[in-house]
């Protein structure tokens, strides 16, 4: 009888401990969604799973053992999900798309609604991952397998698509989610963006114009020359570590030794670390707007034409993934806080604003007329996008070299109106 007994109390101790580590990874990705990696300890884990601590210490002996569960539960999910639509499409049981703009649509929406939480964390993993390589090489396969899943559903909704229409698709998902993530539009707002319907100059606008709250420390022209020196030295130290390890690996004692000083005297140029932090912060943004305006604002206005308009998008995308890959992860590590915390939601704005209307203008020349709402945003989203996969996945110029074409597409394109 004993014996027997056995095997059923070795399988309810087994599914204890499947449904415990289901929870605990269900619980990270809720604390990755609302307060990203630098936020996810066992404490707060256990308290998002509704498990005790001792559980998550059990089944998790590390912060990085979490993280790697929790990866594997969300993208093995979106797999999943992705699987589950195409056999649906096929069956004749979803009828909602009639194009891969129809899908990227939906998807963006949910993203924004009701999948929220995976779709932050799925960011914040992201991100995180692409400063290691086992984290690039988990991405890159999972890019590989979402391709290859889009691809047989574009062949079912759009037959004529071409090959590499699908993963263009993906990309713009990934950038349409990460602009407009941070910037806390309610749903309305999303549809009718997401839509082309409504230009996002205007919101833009409003929200790049700060609220008030922490400065991001005292302006320059108020310094001594020496102060404003030592301080962008402890700026620049800061971003390092934030492009490195980000935000969590930042402290006045790790900052002072980079900067070669004493350990107390990052303290005396920046009252607290959130104020150290909001000026590397600010820096990161201030070099991204910096480069993407000397970029687009390269060519005179008698010089352009649509093909060296995509050369040179093309170009500032390459650039943006090699030479700056790094630092473009720590950039859009901070760009996603803005999601938790207002105060960083400015500056979010007001680069997506300098690249608004820098694409308006450009498309404009070209075109001979002023764009449609949604063309500038598109563009906008794919290079997001595209530089997200970049990043995170380490993919090489083999699969970026479709990027022109893509760009071109987009240039062309007019996004259509989202299913209801």
């Amino acid at each position: 009888m004993l014996e027997r007994e056995r095997p059923i109390r070795q399988r309810a101790v087994q599914n204890r401990t499947v449904v415990t580590r289901g929870k605990i990874a269900d619980g990270a990705i809720q604390v990755l969604a609302d307060a990203g990696v630098e936020g996810l300890t066992h404490r707060a884990v256990a308290r998002a799973a509704g498990v005790s601590l001792a559980a998550t210490t059990y089944h998790f002996d590390s912060k990085a053992d979490i993280i790697e569960e929790a990866s594997r539960t969300l993208l093995d999910g979106y797999l999943a999900a992705f699987r589950r639509m195409a056999s649906r499409i096929a069956a004749g049981e979803e009828t909602r798309f009639a194009s891969l703009d129809d899908l990227v649509a939906r998807v963006v929406l949910n993203a924004l609604g009701r999948e929220r939480t995976r779709s932050l964390a799925w960011s914040q993993l992201m991100l995180h991952g692409g400063r290691r390589p086992a984290g690039r090489t988990l991405a890159l396969r999972w890019y590989e397998q979402l391709d290859a899943i889009w691809r047989e559903i574009a062949g079912l909704i759009a037959p004529g698509a071409s090959r590499h229409e699908a993963g263009a698709a993906i990309d713009l998902v990934v950038g349409l989610t990460f602009f407009l993530h941070p910037l806390g539009v309610d749903q309305p707002t999303a549809v009718e963006l997401v839509s082309g319907r409504q230009d996002p100059e205007p919101l833009l606008a409003r929200i790049s114009q700060p609220r008030g709250g922490p400065r991001a420390g005292v302006d320059n022209e108020e310094l001594p020359k020496r102060h404003v020196e030592t301080r962008q030295r402890l700026v620049e130290a800061a971003i390092a570590v934030i492009v490195e390890e980000g935000a969590t690996g930042i402290s006045f004692g790790r900052i002072a030794d980079l900067a070669g000083m004493v350990r107390s005297g990052p303290n005396y140029y920046f009252a607290t670390m959130g104020e150290l932090l909001a000026a590397a912060q600010t820096a990161l943004f201030e070099r991204a707007k910096a480069r993407y305006r000397a970029g687009l604002g390269s060519l005179k206005a008698t010089d352009i034409d649509e093909g060296r308009l995509l050369d040179l998008t093309t170009a500032i995308f390459y650039r943006e993934a090699f030479e700056f890959g790094k630092e473009n992860i720590g950039h859009y590590s901070v760009w996603m806080s803005a999601v938790q915390n207002p105060f960083v939601r400015p500056a979010v704005a007001s680069s997506l604003l300098d690249q608004h209307r820098a694409w308006m203008k450009r498309i404009a020349q070209v075109s001979g007329r002023e764009p449609g709402a949604g063309i500038a945003m598109r563009m906008q989203a794919l290079f997001i996008g595209k530089l997200i996969r970049a990043i995170a996945a380490s993919v090489d110029v083999t699969d970026l070299s479709r990027a022109r074409d893509d760009f071109a597409v987009a240039l062309r394109r007019r996004p259509r109106k989202p299913p209801r």
